[in-house]
């Protein structure tokens, strides 16, 4: 921003201004810019000493058709899809992309407001309400890409259909003769993992099967917890024929303690998945599992970024695209069964 404007008489300095409104030359920029960070009685100040000096000054413009991501974390196996998304779009329309990651790094919030892209996408499960606040005040335009379906009600959102999910998953089982359907699901605060639990119950009902709360774990999303959850499963009396999991990891984990049991998939047990993860078609046996359109959402995204840029509302853009199920080898008729539902 230009640090003075000539006038027809006089040269009016951001340092006048500063002076006369009793604050220093970067909040007098940052308020001329429209970043976040200053009170609004801040603004006040400063904007009455603009008007009392004459001070002119031209707002500097974001860069040009850009479009910043910002990861909520560096190792998530979701990234390479979403990346492939957010690149085929941006790529084909001639625009630049910027990647940066929130985890470990306090001051992402602030760089990627001093970045000024044209936009932003973020994959970040929950959205914080400070940085909900900051981006607000700032007007930068946001959309955030939502695998846990829990995007604040005011901001712009791509997500999937999450309580279908966990309905695909349980009636393939079901579909395929089983009864005793356990699930492995990630933690139940989150509204993903209500929303396929759920489809789950919906399903077991459609089916005439009475859902068994011993037959439900909630761990985190991740391989070791549910491992040893299912072999918590597994030494029950009624030993379950077939899992249902949150995600992949969950999955590779289930099938790593039925082979440290002896067990086959999907000849003893059947295992299903949800993501559909690079890792899901080279595991063995190829998992089957509810795929997340990761790619699509991540495309989808960056048009809606375009809509809500070029057509500013207040009311927020949300859009849920439709998960699907992805037979692999992982599951199978229960053993002693000819595969028709009972």
């Amino acid at each position: 921003m230009n640090g003075r404007m000539t006038t027809g008489r006089a040269t009016v300095r951001m340092a006048t201004v500063a002076e006369l409104a009793n604050v220093s030359q970067s909040a007098v920029s940052k308020v001329l810019n429209g970043r976040p960070g200053p009170s609004p009685e801040l603004r006040r100040r400063v904007m009455d000493a603009v008007a009392a000096t004459g001070y002119q000054w031209h707002r500097r413009a974001p860069r040009h058709g850009s479009v910043e991501v910002v990861f909520g974390s560096v190792g998530s196996a979701l990234n390479a899809p979403l990346l492939r998304g957010f690149s085929a779009v941006l790529r084909a329309a001639g625009r630049p992309l910027t990647v940066s990651h929130a985890d470990g790094d306090p001051d992402w919030l602030e760089q990627l407001l001093a970045h000024r892209p044209a936009g932003a996408v973020c994959v970040l499960s929950p959205v914080p309400p400070e940085v909900r606040r900051r981006l607000a005040e700032a007007g930068l335009p946001t959309v955030i890409l939502d695998t846990i379906g829990d995007a604040p009600a005011e901001m712009n959102a791509v997500g999937a259909t999450q309580w279908r999910g966990g309905a695909l998953a349980a009636q393939h089982l079901t579909g395929l003769g089983h009864r005793r359907i356990a699930l492995i699901t990630g933690p139940l605060d989150l509204v993903c993992c209500r929303a396929r639990f759920g489809g789950y119950l919906s399903a077991l009902r459609e089916a005439n099967i009475r859902p068994d709360r011993a037959l439900i774990r909630s761990v985190r999303f991740q391989a070791e917890p549910a491992r040893r959850a299912a072999h918590s499963l597994l030494d029950d009396c009624r030993t379950p024929t077939s899992f249902v999991t949150g995600n992949d990891l969950q999955a590779f984990g289930v099938i790593e303690a039925c082979a440290e049991r002896g067990l086959r998939v999907p000849e003893d047990i059947s295992v299903v998945g949800f993501d559909d993860v690079d890792a899901a078609r080279s595991s063995a046996p190829a998992l089957t599992t509810v795929r997340q359109p990761f790619e699509d959402m991540a495309a989808e995204s960056i048009r809606v970024l375009s809509a809500v840029t070029d057509n500013p509302s207040p009311a927020p853009v949300r859009l849920d695209m439709s998960v699907d199920l992805v037979v692999r080898k992982s599951t199978g008729p229960p053993a002693g069964h000819d595969g028709r539902p009972e």
